[in-house]
C-alpha cells in the first residue's frame, strides 16, 4: 500500500515537472494557430528591410502573425488592399495620395519619411552634359526625386524615361541607355562603388516612402492585429538601428550583397529609416500640402483622413 502510494506521488511530481517546464510551456504556446496576414511590398528593397528582416527573425510570429510578404506595383497593391484582396500595404507614399482623393485607407505608422533616391550618372558625367535620365516610372516618387536633385544641379531641361523598375533603371546605366539614373540601395551602393557618379541625393527631402497602410474597416475590425503589426515592425526598426554587425551580415545573406555594398548600403539605411515609426505634424502638413499643389487640389484635407497614427501611440505602451 505505501509503495503504490509513493509511486502516486512520484508520477504525479513528474507530471507537474513536465506542466511547468519551459519545453512543456513553449509547446503549448505554439499550438496557438498564428494570424495569416498578408502585406505587399512594392519591391524586395531596402526601403521595407524592416519588414524582411522582422519577418526572418520570427518577430512578427512572437505578436501573433503570420506574415506573408507579396511584391506588387504600388498603384496594383493599392487597388488590392482596397479590395480586401490583402490586408496591408507598404507604399506609403502612393497611398496617402490615394486616401487625398477619397479612397477609404489609412497609414498607420511611416518607416521611411526621408527619400533615399541617388541620383547617380555614367562614368565622369557632370550636370552640364545630362540630357535624359531613367526613372522607375513617371509621376513616382523617383520622378519626383530626379526632378529634385536636377533642379539643385541646374539642369532642369532633361527628358524623363520610364523603366518600370529601379532594377530595370540600374540595367540602363550598366548599358548606357541613360545619362543618369535615380536609385535607391542597394543599387546606389553597387554603382558608385564600381566607379559610377554620384551627383547627388534626397535623403534631406522630407516625403513618404514607405509606411503600414490598411483599410478604415480593417482598423475597426482587427485592431489589435494592427497594433501587433506595429510592435513588429518598431521591434525590427530598433534592431537595425543598434546592430551595424548583425545587419550588415542579414543584407550579405538575404540581399546576396557583397561586404562592402552591404556596409555601405547600411549607412544609408541609418540615414532614411524612420525608427520611431511618427512624423512631426508639421513636417507632415507640409508634405501633404506640396502634394496638393502638386496634384491641383485647392481643399484643405484634414490629417485624420489621411492617417491614423492613435494606434502607432497605443501600441508603444506596451
Amino acid at each position: 500500500m505505501k509503495l503504490k502510494f509513493s509511486l502516486q506521488i512520484i508520477l504525479a511530481s513528474v507530471a507537474l515537472l513536465i506542466l511547468v517546464s519551459p519545453a512543456f510551456v513553449h509547446c503549448q504556446e505554439t499550438k496557438k494557430p498564428l494570424e495569416k496576414v498578408r502585406l505587399t511590398v512594392p519591391a524586395k528593397s531596402l526601403t521595407f528591410v524592416p519588414y524582411y528582416f522582422g519577418k526572418s527573425q520570427r518577430l512578427y510570429e512572437k505578436e501573433g502573425i503570420d506574415l506573408e510578404l507579396i511584391v506588387m506595383r504600388p498603384p496594383i497593391g493599392v487597388t488590392a488592399l482596397q479590395a480586401g484582396e490583402v490586408d496591408y500595404s507598404a507604399a506609403g507614399g502612393l497611398s496617402v495620395r490615394a486616401t487625398m482623393k477619397g479612397l477609404p485607407i489609412r497609414t498607420i505608422m511611416f518607416i521611411q519619411t526621408r527619400l533615399s533616391f541617388s541620383l547617380i550618372g555614367q562614368p565622369g558625367m557632370v550636370p552640364a552634359r545630362i540630357k535624359n535620365v531613367a526613372v522607375s516610372g513617371i509621376g513616382s516618387l523617383a520622378h519626383y526625386a530626379a526632378i529634385t536633385v536636377m533642379k539643385r544641379l541646374g539642369n532642369e531641361k532633361v527628358a524623363y524615361i520610364s523603366t518600370n523598375t529601379t532594377g530595370n533603371s540600374y540595367t540602363a546605366l550598366l548599358g548606357k541607355a541613360a545619362d543618369a539614373v535615380i536609385l535607391t540601395p542597394p543599387y546606389t551602393s553597387m554603382a558608385t562603388l564600381a566607379g559610377y557618379a554620384d551627383l547627388g541625393n534626397t535623403f534631406d527631402v522630407r516625403d513618404l516612402q514607405g509606411g503600414l497602410v490598411t483599410r478604415t474597416a480593417h482598423i475597426q475590425d482587427h485592431r489589435e492585429q494592427a497594433k501587433s503589426m506595429i510592435r513588429a515592425t518598431l521591434r525590427s526598426m530598433d534592431i537595425i538601428m543598434k546592430n551595424e554587425a548583425e545587419i550588415v551580415a542579414y543584407l550579405q545573406k538575404d540581399f546576396g550583397l557583397e561586404p562592402k555594398i552591404a556596409t555601405d548600403t547600411y549607412k544609408i539605411l541609418k540615414q532614411v529609416v524612420n525608427f520611431d515609426g511618427d512624423i512631426e505634424e508639421p513636417v507632415f502638413r507640409s508634405i501633404i500640402d506640396k502634394i496638393r499643389q502638386e496634384s491641383g487640389m485647392t481643399a484643405e484635407i484634414p490629417a485624420d483622413r489621411l492617417v491614423d497614427l492613435s494606434l502607432l501611440r497605443e501600441a508603444r505602451k506596451r
